[in-house]
């Protein structure tokens, strides 16, 4: 199933949020409904407190205006322009000719759920402007490493020397590999040097991934083990394998 944002979707991948969600969809031919249902709503509670004997001419002021919106409503909202808002988190995407032009998309992996949430919103917010600013979402990518480091029991002040002592800590090369390839390419976003990223979105891209691929293999796939562990490997079993290690 395609959960890619698309037009008059009734549920798609949330650009904002990132949540799966139903999608309430505001265009030329629901506008004249949605203000009808405004009208009605304003003079619900000021029916309440009028005499009977006016009720009829209110009913009539509500039904003339009601055939006036049917009619005219299109002059005022162009036929080209749609909103739809999702039911998560109350945030809007813009539509114009039947494509999303607010936010900025582009197709990108979710964030890992395991990532804390201030990475998660870097990398969301990276994703909202890769396409127009790739060196930008870059530069976030590289923040986002930072903090990830910091929920990783480091520092998180200095990327460079945070990796050093993972390394020194028996990091897996492959790993410190993808920490230096987004770290190189961050700081290259931020301060000049030997890459070239004026029309980086290619690599930018890669990165969403190498920052996936980071906290999967650090905090997802260990958290999986350790839960198989605590769950299947009886509590004895566990006693003999912490005096065979010394523990």
């Amino acid at each position: 199933m395609d959960l890619t944002p698309t037009f008059k979707s009734e549920k798609f991948q949330c650009p904002h949020c990132g949540v799966v969600s139903q999608q309430n969809w505001f265009d030329a031919n629901s506008a004249s409904h949605a203000a009808n249902s405004i009208l009605k709503h304003v003079f619900y509670d000021y029916r309440t407190h009028v005499r009977d004997y006016q009720q009829e001419a209110i009913s009539n002021f509500i039904g003339e205006v009601e055939v006036a919106n049917d009619r005219h409503m299109l002059e005022f909202v162009p036929d080209i322009f749609a909103v739809a808002t999702c039911s998560t988190c109350n945030q809007v995407t813009l539509w114009v000719n039947r494509e999303i032009v607010y936010p900025k998309q582009m197709s990108v992996a979710p964030p890992n759920n395991d990532m804390m949430q201030e990475v998660q919103d870097l990398y969301l917010e990276a994703s909202t402007i890769v396409t127009d600013s790739p060196k930008g979402a870059t530069a976030l990518l590289r923040l986002a490493l930072q903090l990830l480091l910091k929920q990783l029991g480091k520092s998180g002040k200095n990327i460079n020397n945070d990796i050093k002592e993972l390394v020194a800590e028996g990091l897996s090369p492959k790993i410190q590999q993808a920490l230096d390839l987004l770290r190189v390419v961050g700081n290259n976003a931020v301060h000049p040097g030997q890459i070239n990223l004026e029309d980086g979105r290619e690599i930018a891209l890669k990165l969403f991934h190498v920052l996936n691929f980071i906290a999967d293999e650090m905090i997802t796939k260990p958290k999986e083990l350790a839960l198989l562990y605590t769950d299947i490997v009886p509590d004895e079993t566990k006693q003999h394998i912490n005096e065979r290690d010394g523990k």
